[in-house]
């Protein structure tokens, strides 16, 4: 009797155990492709457990080359260590198993290989995430210099790139001779790239034009493109004609990738001056000057009575009964989590979405020295750190700084207001985009 409750016990000690395990048995599943983002943006560097355990509970390692120096450290709790205020992650989201690292203000320097462990007390599991910080750099420029042998090349050079970028030889010809040049870089303090490519040339007239690249480029990025003009022993006034030639040709599809970024600006301006033509957008970008009355008028016709969701709204903002304002605290307030709500970004949506047709609302800003204001996709994700663009589904304007205006594009656009608004009009022309 002794020698089978004796076995009894053992076995049950065993499923026991093996249940343990196989409660806390997970793997940390991070992106396939390396996260590409761009200085001074937000970004997040995604990584979840599967299945998708609590892990409140557990310890969370981000670091890059060396454990023992994490870039931040999640224990206990609580994060204990951070190498720059810049890292965190969000606290509310691990018990969804969400262990993503959050870096805000990206700078040059923070383009790594990451590597995220998490130690749940019985078991350890990691991936790695790889970010890709880009700067496009400054206009490249031509010289021209001789060797010791009096070969005579030419170098095509340009600092602050990341990373380095694809650069292109071309003769006046069109004619591609890049395999015929070599490149090198080097880092300056900053970490950005300095790019010298050199191309011999022969000794007779030509002209040559060279083209930097991002290989990665943002949406409306352009090119660098440099000119440079070979010519021993030949006329001047033929030399002018040529690279005058070259110049023009070189200018035409420059003008029209210009002329279609102007289109894509005119559109997502929209809702700050309505459907204006593109010669008066800019005008407005650059002299604040006021919309016509006809214009003004067929704006306020499309008037919408908008509100506040509460529950999209961030915990530290408190939406009125009416939904007409909201307020930010600097305390959390006892909100009930849903897939709705924003909890890392203080943001807030308003309680109806259109589907179509023409918009028009009006905010009352006051003496507030920053905020966001605009449109977003429903879709838009709520949780963890968000880039506002655009591309994630967000066209917005925003203050920063007391004073400084700016349209929230693909780049940034500058608005030059003289006068500061108490209250924001916008405009959605849903139809149009």
């Amino acid at each position: 009797m002794n020698l089978q409750m004796r076995w009894t016990l053992l076995i049950l000690l065993f499923l026991h155990n093996t249940d343990i395990s196989w409660a806390d048995s997970f793997i940390v599943v991070g992106p396939s492709k390396p996260v590409v983002t761009y200085v001074a943006e937000d970004v997040v560097l995604p990584a979840s457990l599967s299945p998708a355990l609590n892990a409140e509970a557990f310890e969370v390692r981000w670091f890059t080359t060396d454990i023992r120096s994490p870039e931040l450290l999640y224990a206990n709790y609580n994060i204990r260590r951070q190498s720059d205020t810049r890292r965190t992650l969000s606290i509310d989201n691990l018990k969804n198993g969400n262990v993503s690292l959050i870096i805000r203000n990206v700078h040059v320097s923070d383009d790594h290989l990451y590597r995220c462990l998490v130690y749940s007390g019985l078991r350890e599991e990691e991936t790695q995430v790889s970010l890709t910080v880009e700067v496009l750099g400054a206009q490249p420029s031509i010289s021209m210099s001789s060797t010791e042998g009096q070969k005579t090349r030419l170098e095509c050079s340009a600092e602050k790139w990341n990373p380095q970028p694809e650069v292109t030889w071309r003769d006046m010809n069109g004619a591609d001779v890049t395999s015929q040049s070599t490149i090198k870089s080097e880092r300056d303090t900053e970490g950005l790239l300095r790019v010298s490519s050199v191309l011999p040339v022969k000794e007779e007239y030509n002209v040559f034009s060279c083209l930097m690249r991002s290989k990665a480029p943002k949406p409306d990025w352009h090119s660098g493109l440099g000119i440079y003009s070979f010519s021993p022993g030949v006329s001047g006034w033929l030399v002018a004609f040529c690279v005058l030639l070259v110049l023009c040709l070189a200018a035409t599809p420059l003008l029209v990738i210009q002329w279609r970024r102007m289109r894509e600006t005119n559109t997502r301006y929209d809702s700050i001056v309505g459907f204006l033509p593109i010669w008066f957008l800019h005008k407005e970008i650059e002299k604040s000057q006021r919309v016509t009355n006809a214009e003004w008028r067929r704006i306020c016709s499309s008037a919408a009575d908008v509100t506040f969701d509460p529950e999209t709204a961030h915990p530290e903002l408190i939406v009125s009964e009416d939904g007409k304002e909201v307020r930010h605290t600097d305390t959390r307030q006892r909100v009930t989590d849903n897939p709705k709500r924003f909890d890392y970004c203080v943001f807030v949506l308003a309680r109806g979405g259109f589907t179509s047709g023409r918009h028009y609302w009006e905010v009352e800003v006051g003496g507030k020295t920053a905020w966001d204001l605009g449109v977003a996709r429903e879709s838009v994700n709520r949780k963890g750190g968000i880039t506002v663009s655009p591309y994630n589904g967000y066209w917005t304007v925003c203050l920063r700084n007391e004073n400084e205006y700016t349209a929230v594009t693909d780049i940034a656009v500058h608005l030059p207001l003289r006068v500061k608004p108490q209250t924001v009009g916008v405009f959605l022309d849903y139809d149009e985009g």
